[in-house]
């Protein structure tokens, strides 16, 4: 991949994409006492509203509290399907950002999603640092192809690690052999807190030495001081082995959002495994 013929953007914490249709005086702005600053013409704009945290980084979890609870909003724009009747799917991706930075109006609702054309390793390293989901790959002379997907956008994700320790399994869903997923922990205090499940990263193989050896640690009851999800259909074990977890971000609630497995860590006692703290990067 040669940055030069790559377009690249930050993605934003999980969103709700949408395409909105935009006419001279957007929904979103209607209300602004300059008339300048309304979308200029008829436009199809694809983009994603997002919610803005206090980091000034997008969170999911903002947006999906946002009816219930105050929050930052703001759409995002990175593409124009249709201006004034024009449709302009046909044309490079540098075009159409050109023609869409064009009409977007300055206004704290609507915001432009700025590419770069090189540095894309430098660029991914900084999306990690900023804890954004990660970066959009596009080739800069792609089409835009309504509701297919192709190679010529690419969702390069960053990712955090954990290690955590094994408390319980619960039982397997449909084809699935062995277990669904495995229920996490963390060491803290004197006891142990519950981090949610990891139901991903698994091959057949791993589902049965996982199994195996989690079998022989079984508990008659769940370590934990309260009750946590799925416990009806959940085998206990002792809190023993430890597996390194990647994952997007932790939620408000202090559980991982998109775990996957990665492996066992037979260099790591369980009641060493605390949280890990970030350390900025220098």
């Amino acid at each position: 991949m040669t940055d030069s013929a790559w377009s690249l953007e930050s993605t934003v914490a999980r969103s709700l994409s949408t395409a909105a249709t935009a006419r001279s005086s957007a929904t979103a702005i209607s209300k602004s006492p300059r008339r300048s600053e309304g979308i200029k013409g008829d436009a199809i704009i694809d983009g994603e509203l997002v919610a803005i945290g206090k980091d000034s980084v997008s969170h999911f979890q903002l947006l999906q509290n946002a009816l219930r609870h105050e929050a930052k909003l703001q759409y995002v724009a990175f593409d124009l399907m249709f201006q004034d009747g024009e449709d302009l799917r046909g044309l490079p991706l540098t075009e159409r950002k050109k023609r869409l930075k064009a009409i977007l109006p300055k206004h704290k609702l609507i915001g432009f999603s700025r590419d770069r054309k090189t540095f894309g390793v430098k660029f991914s390293e900084e999306a990690e640092r900023k804890g954004l989901e990660g970066i959009m790959a596009k080739r800069a002379d792609s089409k835009y192809l309504s509701g297919a997907r192709t190679d010529d956008w690419l969702k390069i994700k960053t990712s955090k690690r954990q290690e955590v320790v094994i408390a319980g399994f619960t039982a397997p869903r449909r084809t699935r052999p062995f277990f669904g997923a495995l229920t996490l922990a963390l060491r803290e205090g004197n006891g142990w807190r519950s981090i949610g499940h990891v139901g991903a990263g698994f091959s057949r193989e791993t589902l049965g030495e996982l199994h195996e050896k989690l079998i022989k640690l079984k508990a008659a009851k769940s370590f934990f001081g309260k009750k946590v999800k799925d416990e009806a259909v959940t085998t206990w074990v002792k809190p023993q082995l430890v597996a390194e977890v990647k994952f997007t971000e932790w939620t408000s609630s202090g559980e991982m959002r998109h775990p996957v497995y990665l492996a066992l860590r037979k260099d790591k006692q369980a009641k060493n495994v605390v949280m890990e703290r970030e350390k900025p990067r220098g």
